[in-house]
């Protein structure tokens, strides 16, 4: 896994949902992960993706790639 700066760069999968302004992935062990994107995530909303991005303590990833999980 390579790391940048302090962060770990991660890549997960699981179901985007937005809630309010916040956008939430919930991986298959059933994690909450808070993403932070500058990017408008709704067509994704309820979706299976995955995404990569540096995670920043226990539950939060600064997204910087996003796409539809394979069916």
């Amino acid at each position: 896994m390579a790391t940048q700066g302090n962060n770990a760069y991660r890549r997960m999968s699981g179901r985007l949902s937005l809630n309010g302004r916040s956008a939430m992935l919930e991986s298959a062990e059933e994690k909450l992960i808070y993403l932070t994107a500058s990017d408008d995530l709704s067509d994704f909303d309820g979706h299976d993706v995955v995404v990569e991005g540096e995670l920043s303590g226990t539950d939060r990833l600064s997204l910087t790639w996003i796409g539809l999980a394979a069916a």
